[in-house]
């Protein structure tokens, strides 16, 4: 076990522990996103919550870490259960470099975790759908209609999340004008 796996232990999912600490270290030495991204097949679920939040805090920044780990981000991106990996993979599924093939199994979770009985998992892959949108016109009718039955059938932080979001994506699509007819 690394040290700074070590450094991900303890604690609970309520608490991202030294998650801050941990990301700072792997913005200054790249080299230690490996041990990071073996956290998330770790056997404690408070170890690979912690990964995906690190994962996603350094890639926001550095998203070419990310460039050897498409084909596993996806895999898990279609597999996860635990929510807090579910939510941190969606905000990270945008930074990938996907072909069309990839690009598709990413839309298609995404679209899976609108489902998800986390608010959170539903909010994060909305925003997500947006920004694949924003970049991949082909589905940027689709994705506004999406955005828009769960901003009227969402939680209210899902509803906010979907006004927010075709506020942004608005000049962009057909169907906005269309809706408001």
């Amino acid at each position: 076990m690394t040290d700074i796996i070590k450094k991900l232990r303890g604690g609970d999912l309520r608490s991202i522990g030294r998650s801050n600490e941990v990301a700072q270290e792997v913005e200054k030495n790249p080299v230690l996103f490996k041990s990071v991204f073996e956290g998330l097949f770790d056997t404690e679920p408070v170890v690979r919550m912690r990964s995906a939040d690190i994962i996603e805090k350094v890639t926001r920044s550095n998203p070419l870490l990310l460039s050897s780990y498409t084909s596993t981000v996806i895999s898990i991106l279609a597999n996860a259960q635990q929510q807090e990996v579910c939510w941190h993979m969606a905000q990270i599924a945008p930074r990938l470099k996907c072909n069309e093939s990839q690009e598709n199994e990413v839309i298609e979770s995404l679209k899976r975790y609108l489902l998800h009985k986390s608010k959170i998992v539903q909010a994060s892959a909305m925003e997500s759908l947006a920004t694949v949108a924003e970049r991949n016109n082909s589905i940027l009718d689709e994705v506004v209609e999406i955005i828009t039955r769960h901003k009227e059938r969402g939680s209210p932080a899902v509803q906010s999340r979907g006004r927010k979001l075709l506020k942004r994506l608005e000049g962009k699509s057909k169907n906005l004008g269309h809706q408001r007819q």
